[in-house]
């Protein structure tokens, strides 16, 4: 019904008699909804959805672990995301390249999948903001588990959101 409605729409529009023009140049493109800080991936109704805090936050990886590992904030939570993530102590970031290895400390209960899908999406994007080169390849995380059993995920399993850069107040001067 609503397609019905909408080629109707655009049936009586298209004969208005206002004429066509070219392109009008004004100004810079739209950058869309993209997030200005972190990407963190929370829970809802058992999948993955990627967010990112309203105000630009650091991206560098440990910091975005720490913030994924305190929870969804107030707003996150209205909107219904939840986390699988509990009292987990920060891991330990090892870098190389598009690899990164989070070493889970002592004493870390056994993580359900989607709470190791958490990390891994939220690390991958973190990576992927840090060294924009690595999207050729994508980023690979590890997660180790204190018994020595690891999980091996992806860039390319995850729904990745682009941050777009904060201007600084000196840009375009």
């Amino acid at each position: 019904m609503k397609r019905v409605m909408l080629l109707a729409a655009v049936l009586l529009l298209s004969g208005c008699g206002i004429p066509a023009t070219g392109v009008i140049q004004s100004g810079e493109p739209a950058t869309g909804v993209t997030p200005a800080g972190p990407v963190l991936y929370f829970v809802i109704d058992g999948h993955l959805v990627p967010t990112s805090p309203p105000v630009a936050t650091p991206t560098d990886t440990g910091a975005t672990v720490k913030l994924l590992l305190s929870g969804p904030d107030l707003r996150e939570r209205r909107l219904g995301m939840t986390t699988a993530l509990y009292d987990v102590p920060a891991p330990a970031i090892s870098v190389n390249g598009a690899e990164v290895t989070l070493q889970l400390s002592a004493g870390t209960r056994p993580l359900p999948a989607i709470a190791i899908r958490q990390l891994i999406c939220t690390v991958a994007a973190a990576r992927l903001t840090a060294d924009p080169d690595t999207a050729a390849t994508g980023v690979t995380v590890v997660v180790a588990a204190p018994d020595g059993q690891f999980t091996k995920g992806s860039s390319d399993s995850c729904v990745i959101l682009r941050p777009t850069p904060v201007p600084s107040a000196t840009a375009g001067r």
